[in-house]
């Protein structure tokens, strides 16, 4: 700052604080001195001295506010990723989290038509990517849907799918091919899926990095530490979310336009354990209902415990967007082990 640049100029009208020693009426043999505050010639000027007071009071508070709360991330560079400072352990394990999309892609050509985003997060197992199952079977009933109308005027048309990863760091955007591995059981609440990176996509997340250069691709080596939750358990839901808008273009129909990428924690509370009701058969031990919001997105991101473990996934939301509802990390275990992924 120019302020420390320039030379301190001494007695030109400046302000400045110092302390007089004024001698007082002499009392019980003793020449008692008082001490007063008074404008001097010799000291730190006052406005540098409330400068620097006030920066030892505020920057403080204020690096505290921001303190687990923000990310670098890529292209936008600093964003707030919490309401509040997350505690250590769940402000690392949120970053382990990866971006998985499933693209609806025309026969015979490169044209996307459908591309359903969800967020996913490694198992307790190096490579194995979990996510919500819905991510998959809504888009299904979509393209089915166009595959329908489209006949209409191309009989010859069909189409195919495929997954993607994508690890979102604060210098690019890193994407890698992913296969299905295993899917939750049709007709039940095992909304759930596991999905494989490729053998070359594994061989560079083995690569060691160092604090200089951290390798992004060790994210699918970052495993998770399965957990219960109990009611009134603190509990923060992660995930990613693309944001759009829409307007109307000059042919008087809507454009849809991309405007970023939502990368938040949300901090909840489970209010309630909701075990598979009578007469209706779920497939599921148990669904947590947690109070506090979430976006469509984080389907299949991971709900973590003060102590960053996942206690469940995310796979449904109200329509308000005021409770979110999470499979448990027993029924995930289960359905691991049942495809013996475990």
């Amino acid at each position: 700052m120019a302020l420390f640049n320039r030379p301190i100029l001494k007695n030109r009208g400046m302000p400045t604080l110092s302390l007089q020693v004024k001698p007082s009426a002499k009392a019980r043999g003793g020449t008692p001195l008082i001490v007063r505050w008074a404008w001097g010639n010799v000291c730190v000027p006052l406005f540098l001295f409330t400068f620097v007071l006030s920066q030892l009071i505020t920057t403080p508070l204020f690096a505290q506010d921001l303190k687990n709360r923000t990310e670098e991330m890529y292209p936008f560079g600093t964003i707030i990723i919490a309401s509040e400072p997350l505690p250590d352990k769940v402000y690392g394990a949120q970053k382990n989290k990866i971006m998985v999309s499933v693209m609806f892609i025309e026969k015979g050509t490169t044209n996307v038509f459908i591309n359903s985003v969800g967020t996913g997060f490694v198992s307790d197992k190096p490579g194995i990517i979990l996510t919500a199952r819905h991510l998959l079977e809504l888009s299904l009933i979509n393209a089915q849907e166009q595959k329908n109308e489209r006949i209409k005027t191309n009989p010859k048309f069909d189409f195919e799918y495929i997954f993607m990863g994508t690890i979102v760091t604060d210098k690019e955007w890193i994407k890698f091919p992913l296969s299905l591995s295993a899917i939750g059981e049709k007709g039940t609440l095992k909304d759930v899926m596991a999905l494989s990176p490729d053998n070359k996509t594994m061989e560079l997340a083995r690569m060691v990095g160092d604090s200089f250069n951290p390798n992004p691709y060790n994210v699918l080596m970052r495993t998770s530490k399965f957990a219960d939750a109990k009611i009134g358990e603190k509990v923060y839901i992660s995930g990613f979310a693309p944001s759009t808008a829409v307007y109307i273009g000059k042919d008087n129909k809507p454009v849809p336009v991309y405007l970023g990428l939502i990368n938040h924690t949300f901090v909840a509370e489970v209010d309630m354990l909701l075990p598979e009701m009578p007469g209706q058969k779920t497939g599921v031990q148990t669904i947590y209902q947690l109070r506090n919001h979430a976006e469509p997105g984080f389907s299949g991101g991971k709900v973590m415990n003060k102590e960053g473990e996942t206690i469940g996934m995310t796979i449904a939301i109200s329509h308000e967007k005021n409770f979110i509802y999470t499979i448990s990390s027993k029924d995930i275990q289960d359905f691991l082990k049942e495809n013996k992924l475990k």
